[in-house]
């Protein structure tokens, strides 16, 4: 995917990406002509960057998760199979549901089928179940 950015949205997002090491303005603005540059941005799954999540874990990370989960139906059909007839909610807890839709997100994947989210299933996640573009836990 390509994305346009002038020199301050680079000087920003290179700054983000180092961490807010020393980086000028200046130093962008000579490399960079005076038009918007096309960008290849990679996205980096991994454990640093991603928390993994299993059964147990509470909080946004995991709210997060569940929205995409719930957006795609992976959330909604796991909590009607394991008999709750609303399906499931949202509620920030990686519980017996949760678990579940992501073992059914893994096993459409195929990728290894172990109810935790790690890289490779974020990696899914986004590419493939992410339609609203939700934002991801990424670890700052």
């Amino acid at each position: 995917m390509t994305f346009m950015l002038s020199k301050t949205m680079l000087f920003t997002a290179l700054t983000a990406a180092l961490g807010g090491a020393s980086l000028t303005h200046a130093a962008i603005a000579s490399t960079a002509p005076h038009q918007q540059l096309p960008i290849l941005i990679a996205t980096a799954y991994t454990d640093i960057t991603l928390p993994t999540l299993r059964r147990g874990d509470r909080g946004r990370s995991v709210a997060q998760l569940q929205q995409i989960l719930s957006d795609d139906g992976f959330l909604h059909a796991a909590g009607v199979r394991l008999g709750n007839p609303g399906g499931a909610v949202v509620d920030g807890v990686f519980g017996v549901i949760t678990e579940s839709a992501v073992k059914d997100l893994q096993q459409r994947y195929k990728i290894p089928v172990t109810g935790q989210v790690n890289p490779r299933t974020w990696e899914a996640i986004d590419q493939f179940e992410n339609s609203y573009r939700s934002p991801l836990p990424w670890k700052s």
